[in-house]
């Protein structure tokens, strides 16, 4: 058996072969993961953060790796030279370059395909066939590494290609989840890599047949992807005043002019999370005046209050503008969010808003203050509930946070009544397992559809706001006791939602399916 052809009689030595070969699989697997991994922030603005994009690109990804795995061990048999990596390599750096200009031109197309379906389309579009070229990477230098080897020690060779496969993963996968995404856009992650590994095709050419040739034709095809991928342009929105990916979301910003006003909107990946006036600071979206709940007890004196979410910061600015004796925490994962706050959305103007980066659970956790309200308002849309933060050990944290009269709220996007009721239904029964009073109130008329809907939890009764007393039809607390839903209207109880069992994801795909 013949080591792997070269280009000349000055060809390396096996051991310089062998290096080069470990290399390459260093960094396939190093590019798959950054690929997989920065695929979910450009599928999120059009699918949603969630539990089904992420599986979408994990099942896509494997399936190709599985796919390339088998091509890869039959080419190698087949050619037994290094430009078989090369050809491999660059024909993955071209795909991985277009993958941005492709989700571009498809993905709007796709939104209203499914949770399930959209997600599934566009990861098999976009990432089965440079997963399939970087899969197929490892079969075929196990090959050339045996032969390298006179195919002496094959039991080594797959050891050596798998452990380097696995490493370059490992580092790819902090590499992209802790600095890269921090970093840099997207688009340009995906044509580093393109770029990275349409590099490390070049030495394997060198090592095989036509040299010169095959680098030219390889070439012209990672400069056409590179061309097409780096100035593909989504058309620019007259409207958005800024855009910024952060590590956790998509965020832009909108401004929608009106008569003698300018409304601007805060979207979060495919959501909008939150508006205000510009020049006013009035809140703009129906559900963001439901804050005002709490302030329908009298015996609720508004002092503190915690607001899980940061959107657009118009609750709680709103909320401290009851007085400067007012303090209000504002607990949000993404600093990027609490920056666009301080420069779009007025929150500087407001030193009793105190705004924390971080997660809610673990500030409710580390807290020791006793809060007479808490608004939770983190759950994106109609799309993606933070599991955490919909299980009754969490809910039980929002409870211990509670002065004796205080009250915990929350807004989630659910129908109130039908089959897309669900999620309401096991959000009730989860709150109702830790409170012994939970209202619900409909944002909009429509209750067959999915909208906001405010549900009010306390440990008493609030009867005597809800029932006993009236209010003017026009007045602002009118309005809101109008919203509200009779127990008997509410959707049936489901399962409770825990740290252990919480299919949340599930009841969501499975409501926007009816």
């Amino acid at each position: 058996m013949t080591p792997p052809a070269t280009n000349g009689s000055d060809a390396p030595s096996p051991r310089a072969t062998r290096v080069l070969l470990g290399l390459i699989c260093f960094v396939a697997g190093a590019a798959i993961m950054v690929i997989e991994i920065s695929a979910n922030r450009l599928l999120a603005p059009n699918f949603g953060n969630s539990l089904h994009t992420w599986t979408a690109l994990i099942g896509v990804i494997l399936i190709a790796f599985s796919v390339g795995g088998f091509l890869g061990g039959a080419l190698a048999d087949k050619f037994k030279r290094m430009d078989l990596l090369g050809w491999l390599l660059a024909g993955a750096a071209a795909l991985t370059m277009l993958i941005p200009a492709l989700n571009i031109l498809l993905a709007p197309s796709l939104v209203d395909a499914g949770l399930i379906s959209g997600p599934v389309i566009i990861s098999l579009v976009l990432f089965t066939l440079p997963g399939i070229l970087l899969g197929a990477v490892s079969p075929a230098a196990v090959r050339l590494y045996s032969l390298a080897g006179h195919d002496e020690h094959v039991g080594r060779a797959a050891g050596f290609v798998s452990m380097m496969g696995s490493l370059g993963s490992f580092v790819g996968t902090f590499l992209c989840g802790f600095v890269l995404l921090a970093l840099f856009g997207v688009k340009t992650i995906f044509l580093g890599t393109g770029a990275v590994l349409c590099a490390l095709s070049l030495p394997a050419f060198q090592l095989g047949r036509k040299a010169a040739k095959n680098i030219a034709k390889a070439s012209a095809l990672v400069l056409a992807g590179a061309a097409f991928g780096g100035f593909a342009a989504p058309k620019p929105d007259p409207t958005t005043v800024f855009k910024h990916s952060s590590f956790y979301h998509q965020i832009e910003i909108q401004d929608y002019r009106g008569a003698g006003e300018t409304n601007r909107y805060l979207m979060l990946d495919s959501t909008i999370e939150g508006a205000m006036t510009v020049g006013s600071g009035d809140l703009v979206m129906p559900y963001q005046r439901y804050w005002q709940l709490a302030r329908l007890n009298g015996d609720l004196k508004l002092k503190r209050a915690l607001f899980i979410g940061g959107g657009a910061f118009g609750m709680p600015e709103h909320t401290a503008r009851l007085g400067r004796d007012v303090h209000v925490d504002v607990v949000e994962i993404d600093p990027a969010v609490i920056a666009a706050g301080r420069r779009f959305f007025k929150l500087d103007e407001f030193p009793n808003v105190h705004a924390h980066a971080g997660d809610a659970r673990r500030f409710l956790r580390s807290t020791k203050q006793q809060y007479d309200l808490i608004f939770g308002d983190a759950y994106n849309g109609v799309r993606r509930v933070p599991s955490h933060l919909v299980t009754r050990e969490f809910f039980s944290d929002a409870k211990s946070k509670l002065a004796d009269d205080g009250v915990f709220l929350i807004n989630i996007v659910s129908a109130v009544e039908g089959g897309r009721a669900a999620l309401l239904g096991n959000v009730l029964a989860t709150l109702r397992a830790v409170f012994s009073h939970v209202e619900v109130f409909a944002v909009n008329k429509d209750r067959q559809a999915p909208h906001n809907v405010i549900l009010l939890a306390s440990t008493k009764s609030w009867k005597p706001w809800l029932e006993d007393r009236s209010y003017a039809p026009d007045s602002w607390q009118g309005q809101l006791v109008a919203a509200r839903v009779p127990p008997a209207l509410q959707p049936p109880a489901r399962g409770t939602f825990t740290d252990d069992w919480n299919p949340v994801d599930t009841v969501i795909a499975q409501s926007l399916l009816k």
